[in-house]
């Protein structure tokens, strides 16, 4: 499990990392914003019934947790990335990957050390909308992922498990 979580965060950091990020006057980056907590949501919605499937409910539902912070995290990262590139006043000062990352994460710790702030009153918004969101990834996510795992060993607990069947009992 822990090879699996560390693997796939990295995998979700390099990709953050490499993936080029679209230059000014391309367009808005929200369509982006909304497919990409649209996909969020999706992986949350695949991870729940693994999660009652799983072996061991409780490991899966802390392994998805583990994967699905830092994807949250990074979409968030990646949007206030593009803003600052296209709009260097958006934020106190200019964003790069580090420093988009480390903004976005102080914003769902509830931090906020203050070295970077948002300007624009649109970058407020997203702020405000991330902060909102972070509620609900605390809160619903969370309960979801543990719903799933309390099912999964209540499922288990209903059957055999055929592993510890030893040849006098069959």
């Amino acid at each position: 499990m822990l090879l699996r979580v560390t693997l796939s965060v990295s995998v979700l950091v390099v990709a953050y990392s490499l993936i080029p990020t679209k230059s000014s006057g391309e367009g808005s980056d929200v369509p982006w914003l909304i497919l990409e907590l649209c996909v969020f949501g999706v992986v949350v919605g695949i991870q729940l019934p693994a999660i009652v499937k799983a072996k061991y409910p409780g490991l899966r539902a802390a392994e998805a947790l583990a994967i699905l912070v830092p994807l949250y995290l990074l979409i968030f990262a990646r949007i206030y990335l593009w803003n600052s590139l296209n709009d260097p006043a958006a934020f106190t000062r200019p964003l790069d990957n580090t420093t988009a990352l480390y903004f976005t994460v102080t914003v769902f710790a509830t931090v906020g050390f203050g070295d970077i702030v948002a300007q624009t009153n649109t970058m407020r918004l997203l702020v405000t909308l991330q902060m909102m969101l972070n509620l609900v990834v605390l809160g619903l996510v969370i309960r979801l992922l543990t719903s799933a795992a309390r099912r999964g060993v209540a499922r288990r607990g209903e059957q055999p498990d055929l592993d510890d069947r030893g040849p006098l009992n069959d």
